[in-house]
């Protein structure tokens, strides 16, 4: 199994949104400040009383979840966990959307042909306790950013109308986005349902290069626009980066969107990532404008042998980037940092022969996850796992021929990576290891027991058959 492979579900979800909504507040009341800094608001619920672990230790957990539930799967708000019950009090697992993240996390957590209600449960991270409920009419909850990428939480609706004989069907489709705090963030309404949300804005494919970004809070949209002839663009929520050919990108990250020039390859040019403000439109840094790094096969003429570049992160004034070595080495990438305002390379960079999986739906070649506080990451290369260090390039640790080959999946906040690997007759096994020494730390963890780790307060959770878990970080 390939941890980027999307497998198509037939599952069609119809895109729903709120009717009908009302709240019940438990935070109207001040909230009394505790001496570690965490709040708790007097008159909320106490804290939930679910299902005991009986599972194995995991490592980077504490031994005992701090809280529990029964089956259910959340969206990460930051300090909040977001849970949905429908009509019967049933809490909803996710998945089963053709749209949902490839790092793992909830993407779409309840969906329904027709609208229906559901209540909204805003939960405490640490404690469990309920902070606010919100009742809904909806056909679909899910996961999304606002802006600066504050995690939020989209609920949709959707009202028809019937043809009249002679005119087409009409679908309106209506979308709320909330904050962790349970307050209304902006609403927008759109006729079908043929767009997406991320980061505050709805992105809509206008033309085959362009895509249009218009604030749910309302304002003048934004036109981000690829060049190149015969070329195309896309967004692809999977990922959230735009996409066009052999150049990938995130859309919108903090205040800026990346756009591809280029892009079609026709015009013996090669592609190049450009990245703007989002406000002015004018260019803050571009590929074009940098040297590639050491590794990177230049022609005659010193332009790339290939178009295969990617943005991966923009923070703390730097980019982070991935190129394609060369057009014999499609496998190969390099991946190096450059000063956001000089332009200049920092550090060193690493070379890796990425795994290829024809099965992959989701372009993620030169890719690597990251520890949540950006120290280390981890490429799935054509030997195995191999770890390495953003800040300078180096690497930490890469696996032999000889070694069982481990895809990694995510890192604890405290290090740990967790991983798969693939036994001959392709049975699934599920790791733990140092992140730093490569000490294997639990060598056969049930699938379900492989956490998720909440991005601000670091707990780990765990969905299982038997109940949600949420674990302190150890």
């Amino acid at each position: 199994m390939n941890k980027y492979t999307v497998m198509a579900t037939g599952l069609l979800l119809s895109l729903g949104l709120v009717t009908g909504c009302s709240s019940s507040d438990a935070e109207k009341p001040t909230a009394a400040q505790s001496k570690d800094g965490s709040s708790a608001t007097p008159g909320a619920s106490a804290a939930p009383k679910g299902p005991v672990y009986s599972g194995p230790a995991i490592p980077g957990l504490a031994a005992k979840p701090a809280w529990s539930l029964p089956t259910a799967d959340a969206i990460d708000l930051g300090d909040t966990l977001l849970f949905v019950k429908d009509a019967q009090g049933a809490y909803a697992k996710g998945g089963g959307s053709n749209d949902d993240p490839v790092d793992g996390t909830v993407g779409t957590l309840h969906a329904a042909g027709e609208p229906e209600p559901a209540t909204l449960e805003f939960r405490d991270v640490k404690t469990g306790e309920v902070r606010k409920t919100l009742k809904v009419t909806t056909t679909r909850v899910a996961a999304t950013t606002w802006h600066n990428g504050v995690p939020a939480v989209a609920v949709y609706t959707a009202a028809t109308t019937e043809s009249d004989g002679l005119s087409a069907e009409k679908t309106t489709t209506t979308v709320t986005v909330y904050g962790a705090d349970g307050k209304e963030l902006g609403k927008a309404q759109r006729e079908g349902d043929k767009f997406h949300l991320r980061e505050g804005y709805v992105i809509e494919q206008d033309g085959e290069l362009s895509l249009k970004l218009t604030p749910v809070e309302g304002g003048a949209a934004r036109k981000v626009t690829c060049t190149g002839r015969w070329g195309s663009c896309s967004y692809d929520p999977r990922t959230g980066e735009i996409d066009g050919g052999q150049a990938h990108a995130p859309l919108i990250i903090g205040t800026h969107a990346f756009h591809i020039e280029n892009v079609s390859g026709y015009d013996n040019k090669r592609e190049q990532l450009v990245m703007t403000d989002l406000a002015t439109g004018k260019k803050a840094w571009s590929t074009a404008d940098v040297t590639p790094p050491t590794g990177v096969e230049l022609d005659d003429d010193g332009m790339r042998t290939t178009g295969a570049v990617r943005v991966l992160d923009v923070r703390d004034g730097r980019v982070l980037t991935s190129w394609g070595a060369g057009a014999l080495t499609p496998d190969t990438w390099v991946t190096a940092t450059y000063d956001l305002a000089t332009g200049k390379q920092i550090g060193g960079s690493t070379t890796y022969a990425y795994a290829d999986d024809p099965a992959d739906t989701v372009s993620t070649e030169g890719t690597s996850v990251f520890s949540p506080d950006r120290t280390l990451a981890a490429a799935e290369t054509e030997k195995g796992t191999a770890v390495w260090q953003p800040a300078d390039g180096k690497e930490v640790w890469a696996q032999k021929e000889d070694e069982k080959a481990l895809t990694p999946l995510r890192f604890s906040p405290n290090g740990v990576l967790y991983g798969i690997r693939v036994e001959e007759l392709g049975e699934d096994v599920f790791l733990a290891v140092d992140g730093r020494t490569k000490k294997v730390l639990a060598k056969s963890l049930p699938e379900e027991n492989v956490p998720l780790f909440t991005k601000q307060s670091g707990y780990g959770y765990i969905s299982t058959h038997k109940g949600f878990f949420l674990f302190p970080a150890v």
